[in-house]
């Protein structure tokens, strides 16, 4: 069997959601690939993913650095991307680990559009942190006509726009700008049409409905925020 390189989605935290499809392959990894933000990070992915992986199988960590200068980021992810073409050379089965979904705002994208298209390549769909909420608190993220639209929030968002353009609206990546976000809300008179979970599905989740006195350092990285117009009482059942 020709060896592939492997994309791999495994949920946002809760190790029931990996999909039998992504244990199956992660049966065949020779080596996986664990990303970070920066160096001796950690891999929660790598947590969730370790017990259905072979004993001896070669773990290594890349960095992911957050540089300001596109140049350099380019440079890293090719840097990234070369190191996989190198164990694809030896006939290894190699894949990347991804939290969440593996096409959804993932580092694994950037290792794809650098390897040359001779190589073989599988992908693996995962939960993304927005689905795992919609179902895990029984709200759905669109009914009818109703519109969804995924925000990365950055410094150049619109957030009035988007709020007032869009009948729901997942905000991910919400603690780099925070304050921006709430003031935002505020204006647009949606700041009591919110969901927002941190750390979803693993031990230290929280939940909010309520995020009028909550400030940018209370909120974690793995936070994502969902806006519905509509408003959330007629589906909540806490």
């Amino acid at each position: 069997m020709t060896n592939k390189f492997y994309g791999i989605g495994v949920g946002v935290g809760d190790p029931e959601e990996i999909t039998l499809k992504a244990i199956n392959t992660l049966k065949k990894l020779d080596v996986v690939i664990l990303p970070e933000a920066k160096k001796d990070d950690g891999s929660v992915a790598y947590e969730i993913a370790k017990q259905y992986m072979k004993e001896d199988v070669e773990k290594i960590f890349v960095e992911f650095p957050m540089l300001k200068s596109l140049e350099e980021r380019e440079n890293a992810r090719k840097k990234n991307a070369k190191i996989v073409q190198d164990l694809l050379d030896e006939g290894k089965n190699v894949g990347f680990l991804t939290i969440g979904d593996t096409m959804t705002y993932s580092t694994y994208v950037y290792i794809l559009e650098h390897l040359p298209k001779k190589y073989p390549v599988e992908t693996i769909p995962g939960v993304s942190s927005f689905v795992d909420m919609a179902s895990r608190f029984n709200f759905p993220l669109m009914i009818g006509d109703e519109t969804l639209k995924v925000v990365s929030l950055n410094r150049k968002t619109d957030i009035e726009s988007e709020l007032e353009n869009n009948d729901n609206i997942v905000f991910m990546k919400v603690s780099r700008n925070f304050e921006k976000l709430k003031q935002a809300l505020v204006k647009t008179g949606t700041i009591d049409k919110v969901i927002m979970v941190s750390n979803c599905g693993k031990e230290n989740q929280k939940v909010y409905y309520d995020i009028k006195n909550l400030v940018e350092d209370d909120i974690p990285y793995f936070t994502t925020m969902i806006v519905k117009k509509g408003g959330f009482e007629k589906w909540r059942r806490d």
